[in-house]
Order: C-alpha cells, then structure tokens, then sequence
C-alpha cells in the first residue's frame, strides 16, 4: 500500500474527530505527484478535496486502508500500525507546528523498517513551511 497523511510535531492527525489542520499546497503537492494513479481516500477527506476535484481521479472508499499497491490512499482518521506490514509507501506531510490532537500517527519509522527516500520543504497557502518525507520499507 502506499499511504498519505499529514501530521503535526507530536504525530497528531484528528482532533475531536477533525482533522488538525489543513493546507491547499499538499493538495496541489499530491496531484502533482499522482500521474495517473487513484488517490483512495473516504468521505470525511473527499470534502476536502471535492473544489478542486476537476478531472482528479480520486475514489472514495469508507473503509480504508484496501490492499492496493498501485495506487495513493490519503488517510487521516485511522491507526495505521496494525497494517504497517502491508504498507510500503509513507508520504509524510508535516505541518511543523503544535496542535492539540486526540488520534496520532501510530507507525514509528525510527522503527528499522523504514528508510527515508527523499525529503523537501515547501511553503503552504497557510503554513511557512510544510515538509514532506516519502518513505518506503526497507
């Protein structure tokens, strides 16, 4: 599988059952990254994503994650370490900012199995900087 999700400094995701924070330049960053490939994701996220959804080839799909190792599943309300084994893609966005969460990303990739690919910075519409790590099993 290869998952996206967006994280603050303390690994959190959800807060009260909302994401912690948002930002249209992961957006573009993901479409820009997709090429032809599905981005998976359910219908909370879709909302997100729905304006600018114009000729995107996005899925949505209440129960994620699926096996699928084609295509990009945007995840940000699941633990994920109880399928970290069929996992083998990570993007990572981080919003290098604190927020209070209530569900954290429950993978830890100092873990050994993970190695970073690559790493950039970017600027965010709402946030200075936005780092990405793409991540793959070692």
């Amino acid at each position: 599988m290869n998952v996206i999700v967006c994280v603050e400094d303390n690994n959190g995701m959800m807060f009260n059952k909302r994401r912690v924070s948002q930002d249209v330049a992961i957006r573009e960053d993901i479409y820009k990254n997709l090429g032809d490939k599905k981005l998976i994701m359910n219908a909370y996220s879709f909302k997100m994503f729905e304006a600018d959804n114009s000729g995107k080839n996005i899925v949505v799909d209440e129960n994620l994650p699926i096996e699928d190792k084609e295509n990009f599943q945007f995840i940000e309300d699941k633990k994920l370490s109880q399928f970290e084994d069929s996992i083998d893609k990570l993007i990572i966005y981080y919003w290098n900012r604190r927020y209070p969460s209530s569900l954290k990303f429950d993978i830890d990739i100092s873990n050994g199995n993970w190695e970073i690919a690559s790493e950039e910075e970017f600027v965010g519409k709402s946030h200075e900087k936005i780092t990405k790590k793409v991540i793959i099993r070692k």
